[in-house]
Formats: structure tokens, C-alpha cells, sequence
């Protein structure tokens, strides 16, 4: 393990923030294949066939990344327990390079992910049915108006202000409460953040195109499974390898301020909030050994 995994850990937590206690995170884990079945169920009209063989491929994709990806995040997670802790009151500052290659390993997981799961989404694909394409777009419209009300009607000032509060909750879960100094420093790199908004919005659009795209060519079976798997790959990597020019830099810039701010909060944490980070990342450790030693 690199030196510079005593903070990469950091970047980790806020994308698995979606969990909040150790609890819910078995909890979660053990039936996230039949949440996501559910989930899709509900959006489309499957057939019986069709349904059995996509709660078949939710659990065996889960299966995978519990014995595949788990005990990477769980040695993850048991090396910042001690890099967080602060030692005798003692806060160690931490750089960009660190936090940055936590960015990475987290990239090359979802990546390692993307690919596994693929060739069973492809397979579910082509089983798919040309009136069946109507469900697929309309549940896309609706999220795409949700994304909107949410993140693109308000103006400028109250997206800030919403961008602080998701910011300063995923911070708040491991650190507990932030200082005057730290929520600043959440301030400044919202109304950065929140000047892409619009150019994530299309950028969403164009993936959802693509994917339907695809699910069209799927579903006239006008596409063989190998072929169709690739570009579903290539389609879910899409985000870490923009294309052109301007969206490379935008991404690019996006990753630099984001992995910036987490520098910035960690070094003006006080030793209780490190400590505070420390726990949570053992009880999340020893939760993924767990789930991850579940024959």
C-alpha cells in the first residue's frame, strides 16, 4: 500500500455517503439487488422471463463486487482509521497528491465494475421488446424534470446554498460539526461547483441519448451481445474519459477544486473531528470484511 493512502480514504467516504450508519450499510448492501429489482420493476413492464433473468444478474453482479470489490474498500477504509486519527492531540496536514490518489483508486474500482457488469446488462438488453423502449424513455423524462426542480430552477444564489447543505452534510457525517472556518471554506467552492450546472445537464442528456440509442438497437436485436456489451462499457466509463476538449478541462477543473476543498476541510479539522472520521472509517472497515467474508 502507498504512503499516500493515509488520506485517500477521505474521497471514499463521501462516495459512499449514501450510507449513513454501519447498520444501513448491511442492510443496504445484503438487499441491493432486490431494491434495484424493484426499482426497475417498477419503471418497466417486464415479463415474468424477463424479470427473473434481471433479479438472476442484480445478484450475481452483487456477488461479484463483494467478493471482488469489498475487501479493496475494507483495506482502504483500515488504513485511514489510523491515518485520520489524530496521534496525542496531534492533526497530521495532509496534500493533493493523497486525496488524489484515493480520486484514482476509487475511478479504477468503478471502472473494474463497469466492465464486469456489462456483458449482463447487454444480455438483459436484448431481451428487451420495442414497446418496451416507451417505459425506458418516459422513467428517463421523469428523473431528467426531478434533476431540473432540483438542481436547475432555482437561481444562482439558492443553488449555492443547496450545494453548501449536500456539501456540508457529507462532510458533517464523518466529521461531525463543521467550524465557521471549514463551512467557508464549503461556501467558496460551491459557487465554483455550481457554475457547471448547466453543462452537467447536457452532458446527461447526451449519455441518456446514447443509452436509448442503444437500448433501441438492443431491443430490434440489430446488435450481437459482444458488440452491444463493449459500447455499454465504453457508454458507463464515459464520465472519467470525456471526449472533447472543453468537457476534459471542465472535468478536469471539477476534480481539482473538489479534491482541494477535501484538503482544506481535513487540515482545518480539530483532532475530535479527525477522531470522529477515524471511527466511522473502522466501523465501515469492519462492516465490508464482513459483507465481504459472506459465502
Amino acid at each position: 500500500m502507498k504512503p499516500a493512502i493515509r488520506t485517500r480514504t477521505f474521497l471514499l467516504m463521501a462516495c459512499l455517503s449514501l450510507l449513513v450508519a454501519c447498520s444501513a450499510i448491511k442492510l443496504g448492501y445484503n438487499n441491493s439487488a432486490t431494491f434495484a429489482h424493484t426499482y426497475l420493476t417498477n419503471k418497466v413492464d417486464f415479463d415474468s422471463e424477463q424479470s427473473a433473468l434481471l433479479k438472476t444478474s442484480l445478484n450475481n453482479i452483487v456477488e461479484w463486487h463483494r467478493n471482488a470489490e469489498l475487501p479493496v474498500l475494507a483495506n482502504e477504509l483500515q488504513t485511514a482509521r489510523q491515518a485520520l486519527a489524530a496521534r496525542n492531540g496531534v492533526v497530521t496536514p495532509v496534500n493533493a497528491a493523497q486525496v488524489q490518489a484515493l480520486n484514482q483508486a476509487i475511478r479504477a474500482s468503478l471502472r473494474r465494475t463497469a466492465n464486469e457488469a456489462a456483458p449482463v446488462i447487454a444480455k438483459n438488453m436484448l431481451g428487451l421488446w420495442p414497446n418496451q423502449i416507451r417505459d425506458i424513455q418516459q422513467a428517463l423524462n421523469k428523473s431528467n424534470v426531478e434533476y431540473r426542480e432540483e438542481r436547475l430552477m432555482q437561481n444562482a444564489e439558492k443553488r449555492v446554498n443547496e450545494s453548501i447543505e449536500r456539501m456540508t452534510e457529507r462532510f458533517e457525517r464523518w466529521l461531525g460539526t463543521l467550524n465557521p472556518v471549514q463551512l467557508k471554506q464549503i461556501e467558496a467552492w460551491a459557487r465554483t461547483e455550481t457554475r457547471w450546472a448547466e453543462s452537467r445537464y447536457e452532458n446527461r442528456l447526451e449519455r441518456q441519448q446514447q443509452f436509448m440509442d442503444l437500448v433501441n438497437t438492443a431491443a430490434n436485436r440489430q446488435i450481437d451481445q459482444a458488440t452491444l456489451s463493449r459500447e455499454i462499457a465504453r457508454l458507463l466509463n464515459a464520465w472519467q474519459t470525456p471526449s472533447s476538449p472543453s468537457d476534459k478541462q471542465e472535468s478536469e477543473q471539477r476534480q481539482k477544486t473538489t479534491i482541494a476543498l477535501i484538503v482544506d476541510v481535513l487540515n482545518s479539522a480539530t483532532p475530535e473531528q479527525r477522531n470522529n472520521a477515524a471511527d466511522r472509517a473502522a466501523g465501515w472497515a469492519k462492516d465490508f470484511q464482513i459483507l465481504a467474508s459472506r459465502s
